[in-house]
C-alpha cells in the first residue's frame, strides 16, 4: 500500500489493543470520526508526554464527537505495566511487529540528522522537551524502532481520511491542543 491521502480509506485493519485482542480500527471508531496518532512505544519519554496530553485533552475531543487512538510499538503488557497509574481513556493499538506501520510506508529516518528533521522542527521537539522533563518522564524500556518518525491520521466515521501526516522529524507532529483547532 502507498502512503495515505486525504480521500483515501483508512484500512480497517484487525488490531490488538492494551485490553482488547481482535478489533478493528471500525469498533474503535464506533461511529465517530477518529484522530489516529502514530507514535514509537510507550518507554519513549516524548510519545508518553503524547499519550498524557491526548488523556488531559480526551473530553474536549469528545465535546467535538472525535474518538482518539494511538498506534504504538509495544505490547499490550508494557501499555498495561506502563499506564497502570494513568489510566487512560482510550486505546493504545499495540503493534511490535510493525505491520501497521509497514503497511501504512509510516517509515523510521534514515539517520540522526532526519530524526531531528529541519530547524524549526528540531526547536519545537526542544519546547516539548522542557515539558517532558517538567513532568519528569525519563526513558523507559526500549520496545521499537527508535529512528521511528510519527503521523497521524483524522478520519470520519467512515474510514476516509480528511488528513494524513507523516512527519519530517521527531518533531514535526500538532500537539493534542493543534488537533483539536485544526482537524
Amino acid at each position: 500500500m502507498a502512503k495515505l491521502n486525504p480521500g483515501d480509506r483508512f484500512p480497517d485493519f484487525t488490531v490488538t489493543t492494551q485490553f482488547e485482542d481482535n478489533t478493528s480500527i471500525s469498533k474503535i471508531a464506533g461511529g465517530k470520526p477518529l484522530m489516529l496518532v502514530v507514535l514509537r512505544y510507550i518507554g519513549c519519554p516524548s510519545c508518553r508526554y503524547d499519550v498524557h496530553m491526548l488523556q488531559v485533552n480526551y473530553e474536549k475531543f469528545v465535546e467535538k464527537g472525535v474518538q482518539i487512538a494511538v498506534v504504538m510499538q509495544s505490547t499490550p503488557e508494557s501499555i498495561r505495566k506502563s499506564l497502570a497509574d494513568e489510566p487512560l481513556s482510550f486505546p493504545i493499538i499495540c503493534d511490535p511487529d510493525y505491520a501497521i506501520y509497514n503497511e501504512l510506508e509510516i517509515r523510521p529516518a534514515a539517520n540522526r540528522e532526519e530524526m531531528m528533521g529541519s530547524e524549526e522542527v528540531l526547536a519545537k521537539f526542544m519546547k516539548k522537551r522542557e515539558a517532558i522533563q517538567e513532568l519528569g518522564y525519563a526513558h523507559g524500556e526500549y520496545e521499537g524502532i527508535e529512528e521511528q518518525l510519527p503521523a497521524f491520521f483524522f478520519m470520519d466515521a467512515e474510514l476516509n481520511l480528511t488528513a494524513a501526516h507523516y512527519a519530517k522529524g521527531i518533531g514535526d507532529m500538532p500537539t493534542a491542543e493543534e488537533m483539536l483547532t485544526d482537524y
